[in-house]
């Protein structure tokens, strides 16, 4: 299933930086069985037949989640960078390299203490893409400024 990337590269293009999804996108399904597991072991019946409705949701969560996390992928290649997230809604986004004008992260404190973040990827266009939840999303960035920054230098002679 995690195979776009590999399946889209150009002829001689080399993937040289690869990150996924962070595991924090399971936060709200474990959020949700704790509540789940609290009704279920609750003494009163109309509680516990409440569970088993919270227990579908909670089951669904943990499959949506699964699911985004196993088939997003995020890289920089040699020519572009290539994105690619969702399974019932798919993002993707192929830019050249030539076509980025700018790179953001955004991370609060719980993203900068665990290393997750969103990226957006600014276009000379004026578009702007956001991928969110990014395992090293400082990383990404640095690694993409600094392979901007080689392309738009001219080699020493």
């Amino acid at each position: 299933m995690c195979n776009f990337i590999n399946k889209n590269l150009i002829a001689d293009e080399k993937v040289l930086y690869r990150t996924k999804k962070h595991i924090i996108i399971f936060m709200i399904p474990l959020f949700l069985t704790l509540i789940t597991l609290f009704f279920f072991l609750n003494a009163n019946p109309y509680l516990v037949k409440a569970s088993y409705i919270g227990g579908i949701i909670t089951a669904l969560s943990w499959l949506n989640q699964f699911l985004l996390y196993v088939v997003s992928e995020f890289a920089i290649t040699d020519k572009r960078i290539m994105m690619r997230e969702g399974f019932f809604y798919r993002h993707t986004n192929e830019t050249r390299l030539s076509a980025i004008a700018n790179v953001g992260v955004n991370q609060s404190l719980l993203a900068q203490l665990l290393n997750y973040g969103t990226v957006f990827i600014n276009t000379f266009g004026g578009e702007t893409d956001k991928f969110t939840e990014l395992t090293t999303p400082l990383i990404f960035q640095k690694k993409l400024q600094e392979l901007l920054y080689s392309a738009a230098t001219p080699p020493p002679k």
